[in-house]
């Protein structure tokens, strides 16, 4: 016996989006099913088990998941791999319910047309039951995909490593140990956070789509910044930054950079954004 739970228990795995999703979709759609009608509520003397609308449900939700699900992997490929904000987080979960705005009004004027005819068509029904769909599925996608987000920001943010191949030797720096990366005479140099160089064979727009957005900033076309890498931001003449960056590399003096004006606003929302 304890065999055959152990069995089930390694089949039946929380963890798996799918298995955790579906157990959720099922206890919903039971619920659900069970409160919306006065007939279907299991006190009711006329109760009937609502099997049609429950299986309706499970379809239906299925067919949401699967829609949130291939947004969201088109927004990992694309987006999350490399930066994770309230802007593209709001943006994917716009898209998301954009898409199931359609599949809502596609199933209102087949599904209904053809169950209840014609005269069942409203505006106001359709305008209803669209808005408590799409409240209903912003939780959902909320709930659905907080782990994900969540596991992807820790990962950008912590677990990132680059592989820098130089004369026949691979040397991997993590993410935590750069402090900043500059390019002096077409070379393109790291500059770890003790100060130590690294010579690299990448350039910058090389190592800029291999690096983290989250955490990495392209002040100009000579360098990108780790927020821990600035020591000091001063403004300049003509609406310029200066910004002082440590740690001072072995054997050289102090090591400053000019934002431009026209990227002076970002560059501060990005660095008040990390403080």
């Amino acid at each position: 016996m304890n065999i055959i739970i152990n069995s089930i228990k390694n089949k039946i795995n929380f963890s798996n989006f799918w298995v955790r999703n579906g157990f959720i979709l099922l206890i919903i759609s039971i619920l659900s099913n069970h409160l919306f009608e006065p007939e279907n509520f299991p006190f009711n003397k006329n109760y009937k088990f609502p099997l049609f609308p429950i299986v309706v449900s499970i379809i239906t939700g299925i067919i949401i998941i699967l829609i949130a699900r291939f947004n969201f992997k088109y927004f990992e490929n694309k987006y999350f791999t490399k930066k994770i904000n309230p802007e593209i987080l709001l943006r994917f979960l716009f898209s998301t319910l954009g898409y199931i705005t359609i599949l809502y009004i596609f199933l209102y004027y087949s599904l209904n047309g053809l169950i209840n005819g014609i005269k069942s068509y409203s505006i106001y029904n359709l305008l209803t039951g669209l808005s408590v769909s799409l409240l209903i599925c912003t939780l959902g996608i909320a709930l659905l995909f907080s782990i994900d987000i969540y596991k992807l920001h820790k990962l950008l943010s912590i677990k990132g490593i680059l592989k820098v191949e130089q004369g026949g030797k691979i040397t991997l720096v993590k993410h935590l140990e750069i402090a900043f990366i500059y390019s002096e005479n077409k070379i393109v140099y790291i500059v770890k956070t003790d100060g130590t160089t690294i010579i690299t064979n990448f350039t910058l727009n090389d190592i800029e789509s291999k690096i983290s957005e989250q955490n990495f900033y392209r002040a100009n076309r000579q360098t990108i910044l780790h927020v821990r890498s600035i020591d000091q931001v001063q403004s300049i003449e003509n609406g310029k930054l200066s910004v002082l960056l440590k740690p001072t590399i072995n054997n050289k003096k102090a090591f400053h950079i000019n934002i431009s004006r026209y990227k002076k606003q970002e560059f501060m929302n990005w660095f008040k954004g990390k403080l």
